[in-house]
């Protein structure tokens, strides 16, 4: 069986800003340093046999604090990004709300209903994060496997294994930053096992 320890990347500048990010990017803060720090301690006695990040900044950030002085192999997935905001990429949601407010309603409200015009598809989001999974599984069929990701990508990742219409996309509980979602893969069958736990932080 192969189980994925999915992570969020940490708290960020732009997070701190309430400013979208997508595939832009912002260094973490303090606050997302020390509860990477904090996760690292607490899967200390955890043994990975590999490491995955998206290939964002903040995220390969936060993976080099969890890996720390480990001997992992590591590796760098664009498929692992978060979704593609584009237009709203580096803008706050004030900003948004001035200038795209029911698209944005839509997009964080009513996911079923939200058409990606200038944006990336939460199905494309999906479709990508799960292939990259699928291929990692195969890779490590019986080890632990570190990823560390993005909120939208995990949660699209959670609602294709829990075979979950789009509209129950956002259902709670929330993807903080660092927050670890446990899935298991095993003979082309997939369990989601804890979704966003903060235990390290608690």
């Amino acid at each position: 069986m192969t189980t994925f320890y999915l992570v969020r990347h940490g708290e960020t500048m732009w997070n701190k800003e309430h400013r979208l990010q997508g595939w832009l990017d912002s260094p973490l803060t303090e606050v997302g340093v020390l509860h990477a720090e904090k996760l690292q301690e607490y899967l200390k006695n955890i043994s990975f046999a590999a490491a995955f990040s998206s290939s964002s900044g903040r995220a390969m950030e936060t993976l080099h604090i969890l890996v720390g002085d480990r001997q992992l192999p590591i590796f760098y997935e664009n498929d692992l990004r978060e979704i593609y905001l584009g237009d709203w990429q580096g803008k706050t949601m004030e900003d948004i709300l001035k200038t795209h407010c029911s698209e944005y309603e839509l997009y964080t409200n009513y996911p079923a209903q939200f058409v990606a015009t200038h944006t990336e598809s939460f199905g494309a989001v999906t479709e990508r994060a799960m292939f990259t999974l699928k291929k990692i599984a195969e890779k490590y069929p019986q080890d632990n496997v570190l990823i560390v990701s993005h909120a939208v990508t995990i949660k699209c990742m959670i609602n294709a294994i829990l075979e979950r219409s789009i509209d129950q996309l956002w259902a709670e509980p929330f993807i903080n930053g660092t927050s670890v979602t446990i899935v298991e893969h095993l003979e082309q069958q997939w369990h989601v096992k804890e979704i966003g736990t903060i235990y390290h932080l608690q």
